[in-house]
């Protein structure tokens, strides 16, 4: 018997939970990517994480079996209260913490500061709001050693995409100039109950040893957004509202290129060369 199965009979000894697809619920059947997630984790000697959405608990109870303190993040209160009962004998003490909570809400600056050792966020993430996890995520990363997220595939392509691919977007820009990211490996729909109509991936993520001040990173977003949304057009003309007064031959990037030519590293230059006082 799968971790899986369980903690759904754990489950149905009480009464059956259905899950609820306004919360992008859907579960693992399989427990590989879970012992991949925390083999990655362990390998960076990480002492304590956030889950996020841990829901039936297959990816808590082997982040516990090894050792790792873990702060469960979980927005349905019927699975907060499952949680407590599955795993009320099977933990040191102190070891799990469960906050019924919608994770966007949870003060992770606090956590990261006042929580001590090696720390990473994981969990097979609500893929309706992978985006507003990131952005939750990623100004803390420089204080984590690790994010490692379930997310769909098309989503996790997005973040790890490097330039002059289709993937490449806003969102790869936004991730990379905060992080190295990478996908660690592929996971099939057919895992997972009830089957999605996507495959997914898990992502990697760790913390760059410099990274911009937030003004400039700020900066950068919003020419990056404004670039990606005229994608086939020429920089001159999807950013022709920032030129002003500016000749286009004075910056440091050709804006006869497409956006999607751009490294991170280039919309920094251009960001600063376009907002520098003259």
């Amino acid at each position: 018997m799968n971790r899986y199965e369980d903690c759904v009979r754990h489950t149905e000894r009480r009464k059956k939970i259905s899950q609820k697809k306004s919360l992008g619920q859907v579960f693992l059947r399989e427990d590989w990517p879970c012992e991949k997630m925390v083999e990655s984790l362990k390998a960076v000697n990480i002492e304590n994480v956030i889950e996020i959405g841990p829901g039936l608990g297959v990816l808590t109870r082997i982040l516990l079996a090894q050792g790792i303190n873990v702060l469960a993040i979980e927005k349905d209160d019927r699975f907060a209260e499952r949680l407590a009962d599955t795993f009320k004998d099977s933990q040191a003490p102190g070891q799990l913490t469960i906050v019924n909570t919608d994770v966007l809400k949870f003060d992770l600056s606090e956590w990261v500061r006042k929580t001590p050792g090696r720390k990473a966020v994981c969990g097979n993430i609500p893929y309706n709001i992978s985006s507003p996890i990131l952005t939750w995520l990623l100004p803390e990363m420089a204080f984590l050693k690790s994010a490692n997220l379930m997310v769909q595939l098309e989503f996790a392509e997005r973040v790890a995409a490097h330039a002059n691919t289709k993937s490449y977007g806003s969102l790869s820009v936004f991730v990379q100039l905060r992080s190295r990211a990478k996908i660690a490996f592929k996971i099939s729909r057919s895992c997972f109950h009830p089957v999605p109509k996507v495959d997914s991936a898990v992502i990697v993520l760790k913390p760059l040893n410099n990274i911009s001040s937030d003004t400039t990173l700020k900066k950068v977003e919003q020419i990056t957004r404004k670039a990606f949304s005229q994608r086939r057009k020429k920089l001159s003309n999807s950013l022709q509202v920032y030129l002003k007064e500016r000749q286009a031959s004075e910056l440091p990037i050709d804006l006869s290129r497409r956006c999607d030519s751009l490294s991170p590293e280039d919309f920094v230059l251009l960001a600063e060369a376009l907002f520098e006082k003259k």
